[in-house]
């Protein structure tokens, strides 16, 4: 019988996930800390390399322009006359909106976590261990669990994919590589930054339900998904259902009848 995820209960998933963070924690964190640190030796100008872009995982550029622009689609949807106009406007704040609270949500969450764990980082390895914590810490040395960069990376990534499925597998490849180069620093464990990942990875769906359930961007279907407002739409980002007939609308033409 196929083993699911969802069949088990919130305490035995809680039990599992904890097991496997700590099973990363004592086994997989130092021996990937060891082949970071190898790295460093046998290849110097490797830390260079992913230091000139692991900053793109920062949340600075990604939520300044968009907040900006957010601010403005409100205020020209306030301002411009006309139906046609507001509902342009209404699509293209919420669409804004839409990355905005995913990436800020996710990245927020993340910090308060992270200083709340206090997990130390991997410079303070030699006299803590992986497992050296400082509660409530609110300290930068103790502030590794789970990575900031890789929860904003992935959670941006996260909603392109979701808007912009064709681009999916180059988007994540992306997100994959700003994480990994977290760890290839040394300012990261690996748990950290996988931890991070699928944190940033899971939160914008969240948000993609609280607006489909407003019908803000997205509405649900009948079979119990999702999809974006407006066939137009859709077309232009290349969404599967938007190319073809759904089963439904092709049963409704072909029980036309013909004139």
């Amino acid at each position: 019988m196929a083993f699911r995820l969802q069949e088990l209960s919130v305490m035995e998933q809680v039990v599992l996930a904890l097991s496997c963070v700590t099973i990363g924690f004592l086994l997989i964190d130092p021996f990937m800390l060891e082949r970071a640190n190898v790295l460093k030796t046998s290849a110097p100008e490797a830390p260079n390399f992913f230091k000139a872009f692991t900053n793109v995982g920062r949340s600075n550029w990604m939520l300044i322009p968009t907040g900006a622009a957010l601010a403005l689609a409100l205020v020209l949807r306030r301002t411009h006359q006309g139906l046609r106009n507001a509902a342009a406007h209404g699509l293209i704040a919420s669409t804004i909106g839409f990355v905005f609270v995913s990436v800020a949500g996710a990245g927020l969450i993340t910090a308060l976590a992270k200083n709340i764990i206090g997990r130390a980082r991997p410079q303070l390895f030699a006299t803590g261990g992986p497992l050296n914590f400082k509660l409530f810490a609110f300290a930068p040395n103790y502030a590794s669990f789970p990575s900031g960069h890789a929860t904003n990376i992935f959670a941006l990534a996260t909603v392109i994919a979701i808007l912009w499925p064709r681009a999916r597998i180059l988007l994540y490849t992306a997100a994959a590589w700003v994480a990994a180069s977290r760890v290839l620093i040394g300012v990261h464990y690996f748990t950290d930054a996988v931890v991070g990942a699928i944190f940033g990875g899971i939160f914008p769906y969240w948000v993609r339900d609280r607006f489909a359930a407003r019908r803000w961007l997205f509405e649900r279907t009948p079979d119990g998904g999702y999809r974006l407002r407006g066939v137009r739409t859709q077309r232009w980002l290349g969404w599967p259902e938007a190319l073809a007939p759904s089963p439904a609308g092709m049963k409704r033409i072909g029980s036309q009848t013909p004139i």
